[in-house]
């Protein structure tokens, strides 16, 4: 008797399913976010640097949204329009690519910045950024 309790207890264990976690408040109220696929965070880049991902619909403006490269100091290096690979009047997740051009002589830490071209009714846009180094071409 006893091993057919502990055999249905493990049964109905098995096939219970773990509910699903809820979404944290800062993803709630964001809404959803951008990914970049290329380059990774502290990736050494050459020029032109491809920047490669997705995100939500709301992101476009016309298709595209603004890529930048940034120095240190937060100057602008170099910037792009990110342009989105399909149609991107949704709110589902839109692939975009972006093509940045510049030219440094010696490896130059520098961030991409990439940022939202329709914030609605916030006060600033979203915008989400990575650092890279940038190295010469060769």
């Amino acid at each position: 008797m006893r091993i057919a309790l502990i055999s249905l207890a493990l049964a109905v264990g098995a096939c219970t399913q773990d509910a699903p976690t809820a979404p944290s408040a800062e993803e709630s109220a964001t809404g959803p976010t951008i990914v970049i696929a290329t380059p990774s965070p502290g990736a050494r880049v050459t020029s032109p640097l491809r920047v490669e991902g997705v995100a939500p619909g709301d992101w476009f403006f016309e298709a595209v949204f603004p890529a930048e490269l940034r120095s240190e100091n937060g100057d602008v290096i170099a910037e792009a329009p990110a342009q989105a690979q399909r149609e991107w009047m949704t709110e589902a997740p839109v692939p975009y690519v972006a093509e940045l051009q510049f030219t440094v002589t010696e490896a130059t830490p520098a961030t991409l910045v990439l940022q939202e071209d329709m914030p609605g009714d916030q006060a600033s846009p979203r915008e989400i950024s990575i650092p890279v180094v940038l190295v010469p071409g060769g």
